[in-house]
């Protein structure tokens, strides 16, 4: 369980700054704020996934609740407009925990209401639990839902177009059926009580983090009426909304089947931290599409190839989740094309998917490597897994898209000044922010690793013995003349013909980390240290030392400072991951085992508090360099949970499945 402390409830602020998540398995989600009001336009109790994992619509935002107790009628929900908080219905907060269920108490005079909101699996549908779970009398409690039919990256304004009044399902009593725009998609809302009609626009609700983002902030939204239900003490009634594609649920049996599926989720004897990492990760496995998919991050990432590869340990191998795993990588092996694997895949489902991705190709290498490693599965790997990559590679040494290409020295070089291949991608007009064009120190250690891994694969599959290590002995002795940068003890971040870039970033950490034993112990010692005085935070890692003239500490404003911070500074909770694994690495390599996992376990700990700072039961995609090392961007990032689950189990605990070669 992950349970906001009492003395929250007396800040509107902080309620009001924690957000929470729950997912169905597709890419649609349930979101918002732990005090209701709406801060992004991505917030809503129905955001279905249209065409699984994408086309994802906010169809409706919320639901305002008001408690009738005899003669008293008190408002439950809160909304920020440009001049104004009303209702306070937070105040009447006492309690909200994620368990596993996101679920919010409130109190008023005696009596105490419960509300817990959840999905069925494999369906866009979101139900409401309602529980009165104290008073002395039954209650009446109304429910009135809000329709934003949109997609989810834009705002809606009242127009004549949409038809706001619902209609009656003759022949599901209860339920009413919304319709506004021809041709879109219908939602059916079903609660056990009448429901009385009111059609009207609500305008200008403010969304003060898009504000932030300097982004348009306001919005219209309408209400078909209000539903009243009469709740006895001790009494639950569910309330659904689903697209018009699924069947009824039963509300009581679907809370079960999602509660038991969650408990599922944790092995047995885990609990605490570990537990809630365990639950964290299945929020981005859209397992129930097809093809299976992650969704890089909540509330607005897509499903990226890059974080989906860099995450597949913690989120599907740690979790033993091998069935879904090899879907997933046969998936991106279909996908392979020239050495090129997709990067992005358009959430509008229009278009083909981008693969301007240097990465993402070396880390379906390790992936395939760590899948097999994890299941012994020898034969989907010869069949499947080793064509994917010895064609990866091969297109690789030949060149491909981007300027991809091996030099004659055996190091791998892609990109131009205008192009962003790398994970450090940011860019906002013409303005490229970390070029990164020529041979990054990652992307060769990457590299390097990967011809190991393509020569393990062989040897373990019989398909070919000793055909590679030749080769990656070619890049270990390019990459030590290369990247070494003797007068800084650390690495060059990007080496081309005629420069070399001595930034002191984290994508160093890679060449420590992962398999293969790239540099010597002692040069691993000096990158570590250094690591270790400049850009480790708590829980994250900057992507520049602050004593870089480029520093930038904060994250914030519209999108070119945020994007000029974004890998200036800024840190990041995945990269976390890097160096627990470097860690854990050298410490075997030296002999200094225990030293290694108590270090890891010491970058760990507090995570409970993290996961209660800004998404509950989440990590935040990125937090500030400087301190206090606010949590900003995504609420929750499939990278940030899954590293920290990786990390914690293989890492600090010693107890997953050796990464050696």
């Amino acid at each position: 369980m992950t349970r906001l402390p009492a003395p929250l409830f007396a800040d509107r602020s902080a309620l009001t700054t924690r957000e929470w998540i729950a997912g169905n398995g597709l890419g649609g989600y349930a979101s918002g704020t732990v005090s209701g009001i709406a801060t992004r336009r991505y917030h809503g109790l129905l955001v279905a996934a249209l065409a699984p994992p994408r086309g994802r619509r906010v169809l409706i935002t919320h639901v305002d609740e008001t408690l009738h107790d005899g003669d008293r009628a008190t408002p439950l929900s809160t909304h920020e407009y440009p001049d104004a908080v009303v209702p306070d219905g937070w105040r009447h907060l006492v309690d909200f925990a994620v368990d596993p269920l996101p679920r919010w108490r409130w109190r008023v005079g005696d009596a105490v209401l419960e509300r817990c909101v959840f999905m069925r699996r494999g369906h866009n549908t979101t139900v409401l639990r309602y529980t009165l779970v104290e008073g002395p009398r039954a209650v009446l409690l109304g429910v009135r839902p809000f329709g934003a039919f949109r997609d989810f990256h834009h705002h809606t304004q009242q127009n004549a177009t949409a038809r706001i009044d619902a209609v009656p399902l003759a022949d599901e009593p209860g339920a009413v059926l919304l319709t506004p725009y021809a041709g879109g998609p219908t939602v059916v809302l079903h609660a056990p009580g009448p429901f009385l009609p009111s059609p009207s626009w609500w305008k200008r609700f403010h969304h003060a983090l898009e504000r932030e983002r300097g982004l348009d902030a306001e919005e219209d939204l309408f209400t078909p009426g209000e539903f009243h239900l009469a709740i006895a003490p001790g009494q639950s009634v569910y309330v659904t909304m689903r697209t018009a594609d699924s069947a009824h649920p039963d509300g009581a049996a679907t809370e079960a089947a999602e509660r038991a599926r969650m408990a599922s989720l944790v092995p047995p004897g885990v609990d605490g931290t570990l537990a809630s990492l365990h639950r964290a990760v299945d929020v981005y496995r859209a397992d129930e599409a097809r093809p299976p998919a992650v969704i890089a991050g909540y509330p607005w990432f897509e499903d990226w190839g890059r974080d989906t590869l860099i995450a597949f340990t913690g989120l599907y191998l740690v979790p033993r989740r091998y069935a879904a795993a090899r879907e997933l990588l046969a998936a991106f092996a279909r996908y392979a094309d020239h050495g090129m694997l997709p990067n992005r895949f358009p959430d509008g489902g229009a278009g083909h998917a981008d693969d301007n991705t240097i990465d993402a190709p070396m880390w379906f290498l390790h992936a395939a490597r760590r899948y097999v490693q994890h299941t012994g599965d020898t034969a989907f790997a010869r069949d499947t897994l080793l064509p994917a990559m010895r064609g990866i590679v091969e297109s690789w040494r030949a060149g491909t898209r981007y300027g991809i290409r091996q030099r004659p020295d055996g190091l791998v070089e892609g990109g131009d000044a205008g192009t962003q291949l790398t994970w450090m991608d940011a860019r906002c007009g013409d303005t490229v922010f970390t070029p990164r064009h020529g041979s990054p120190v990652e992307i060769n250690a990457l590299w390097h690793a990967g011809l190991r891994s393509l020569d393990w694969m062989g040897a373990r599959t019989g398909s070919e013995r000793g055909a590679w290590a030749a080769e990656a002995d070619r890049v270990r002795g390019a990459f030590r003349e290369r990247f070494w940068n003797p007068s800084l003890g650390y690495l060059h971040d990007v080496v081309r013909d005629g420069f070399t870039d001595p930034s002191v970033r984290p994508n160093a950490l890679y060449a420590v980390g992962l398999p293969g034993d790239l540099l010597e112990p002692a040069q691993c010692e000096a990158i570590l240290r250094r690591a270790r005085e400049e850009l480790l935070v708590p829980h994250a890692v900057r992507t520049l030392s602050p004593k870089d003239p480029a520093y930038r500490g904060r994250y914030g404003g519209d999108p070119f400072s945020r994007d000029g911070a974004y890998h200036q500074g800024t840190a990041w909770p995945f990269v976390l991951g890097a160096y627990t694994m470097a860690v854990a690495r050298h410490g075997r390599r030296t002999g200094t085992v225990d030293a290694a996992r108590a270090e890891v376990r010491r970058c760990l700990a507090g995570l409970d508090e993290a996961m209660r700072s800004y998404g509950v039961g989440h990590l935040a995609e990125i937090v500030d360099g400087d301190a206090p090392h606010r949590p900003v961007g995504c609420f929750a990032q499939a990278w940030s949970d899954a590293e920290a689950l990786r990390a914690w189990v293989e890492d600090g605990d010693g107890d997953g499945v050796a990464d050696e070669l």
